[in-house]
């Protein structure tokens, strides 16, 4: 009985150092909580009849007073703000479509290229003016999902997953000044020759020449293609990256065709194809 009481002692000391410290730091907020949930819905262009449950409460983040608001509208679309107290800045954003669409129809996929041109325009992005992370295609119960992570100049960073049949943007994550995208900024430019090209023409991205001798992305794909007995209009390409492995610079990529989903490995000078796996979508 006396450990129980000491126990909620101290879980109560613990709850009222934190809303000491909060209360602390939110003399200098400017804005109400009614605010920030405005701020929230406005943002997301939701008004508040279309909303179906919402809520906010102060919280502390990096010694910063903010407000975190969630809501959810009446079409099961899923909002979580972070908005700093002192100014109504949005700090991140995260979305869910918990209402997915149909996935059926005979209708062919958006290509790799349609997904990241919609991720981009949702951002208000364009390409040259972002560092792209990662570029990818998965299978979520079926359902091909286009996955995309980047970030800005100013280390803003995005992740989006874009629905292949339909083009809908399934989920959406911002991050307004991203650790993440710090680190991995300083990474490419510590590290230039690994720096994955890309047309972008973000400072870090280009750093390496190509080597002439090394085969062209097309020829990479063509490989797999022809290893596949298939052609480019038949399949779905997922993502097709270079990198060093263990010294020796290969093309990494997938695509998919039917219920199979095709990953291969391919020396970048030779154009030999170093792995290779096929495997149904269902396993």
């Amino acid at each position: 009985m006396v450990r129980r009481k000491t126990l909620i002692s101290l879980t109560a000391l613990a709850a009222g150092l934190f809303m000491a410290a909060f209360a602390t730091t939110v003399l200098a907020a400017q804005i109400p909580e009614e605010k920030a949930k405005s701020i929230a819905l406005e943002n997301a262009g939701v008004k508040t009849e279309d909303v179906a449950f919402i809520r906010s409460e102060p919280d502390l983040e990096d010694g910063k007073a903010v407000f975190d608001v969630e809501f959810i509208t009446n079409t099961n679309e899923e909002y979580d703000y972070e908005i700093l107290a002192e100014n109504g800045e949005i700090l991140g954003i995260d979305y869910k479509k918990t209402s997915l669409p149909s996935s059926e129809g005979s209708g062919k996929n958006i290509s790799l290229a349609q997904a990241e041109e919609i991720a981009l325009t949702h951002a208000g992005k364009t390409a040259d003016s972002v560092t792209f992370i990662k570029k990818d295609a998965d299978l979520d119960d079926g359902r091909l999902i286009y996955e995309f992570e980047f970030y800005t100049a100013s280390y803003q960073k995005y992740e989006y997953e874009v629905d292949a049949k339909s083009g809908e943007i399934l989920a959406w994550d911002y991050d307004s000044d991203s650790l993440y995208a710090h680190q991995h900024a300083g990474f490419h430019q510590k590290n230039p020759v690994q720096a994955s090209t890309s047309k972008s023409g973000a400072p870090n991205r280009q750093a390496a020449k190509e080597n002439p001798d090394q085969i062209s992305l097309n020829d990479a794909k063509a490989a797999a293609l022809k290893k596949a007995g298939l052609k480019d209009n038949q399949v779905t390409w997922g993502r097709v990256y270079k990198e060093y492995d263990d010294g020796r610079l290969i093309y990494n990529g997938e695509f998919f065709y039917n219920l199979l989903e095709y990953e291969f490995e391919i020396d970048a000078v030779s154009g030999t194809i170093l792995d290779w796996d096929v495997e149904s979508i269902f396993d």
